[in-house]
């Protein structure tokens, strides 16, 4: 009887996952809970790699920095899927209306506020922080509405919109003012729908 082979033992992997998609996403969801519980300015690459059982090249591979890597893990919390076909279906009237209530009800959400509140309060830890939040808000999540509803002026129209509500979010979430942190999304939302719907479509 022919003596069988033995296979070699499969190494172990230093780090990489199963592929690079899936060691991207893993870091990000590891790099969301870690700099929830420590901020930015406590949170080291060393201790995402650790978390994430990764080697922290990788990390410094796919976002360069810890600056990089901290927007990409928290810019969720300012992306809303079908915001565009939210607000512009229906009374052209109620625009302000629904955009206010997609936008707070969203980052109201248990899983997006803690990534919020992390967003606005380490934004003010490092250089250019602040202006990339307005800038992703204002480009990637709001202009596109402010364009799609074709009053002009969309990049104005969406940065005076971003404004308004980041403002709101931090005094609610961040200074904890009140009394605006306690009052329900509804309650928030009947108090700046006006204005959002001035921003939207009145003239500039």
């Amino acid at each position: 009887m022919e003596e069988q082979v033995r296979q070699p033992s499969p190494k172990k992997r230093s780090g990489r996952r199963a592929g690079p998609t899936s060691s991207h996403d893993l870091i990000l969801e590891t790099a969301r809970s870690v700099f929830s519980e420590h901020g930015f300015e406590a949170t080291t690459m060393r201790a995402v790699a650790t978390a994430a059982n990764v080697d922290s090249a990788l990390i410094h591979h796919f976002f360069l920095s810890k600056q990089g890597l901290f927007m990409a893990a928290v810019q969720d919390a300012l992306i809303m899927p079908d915001l565009v076909t939210t607000v512009t279906e229906g009374d052209p009237a109620q625009a302000g209306e629904r955009l206010a209530r997609a936008v707070l009800t969203h980052w109201a959400s248990p899983e997006i506020r803690p990534r919020l509140e992390s967003l606005i309060r380490s934004s003010r830890s490092f250089d250019g922080a602040t202006t990339a939040l307005c800038d992703f808000l204002g480009a990637e999540t709001l202009q596109p509405v402010t364009a799609a509803l074709g009053h002009g002026k969309p990049e104005l129209r969406a940065s005076l919109v971003g404004t308004q509500l980041l403002g709101l979010a931090y005094m609610r979430l961040v200074l904890r003012a009140e009394p605006l942190a306690s009052m329900s999304t509804e309650e928030l939302v009947a108090c700046v729908a006006e204005t959002c719907q001035s921003y939207l479509t009145e003239r500039l």
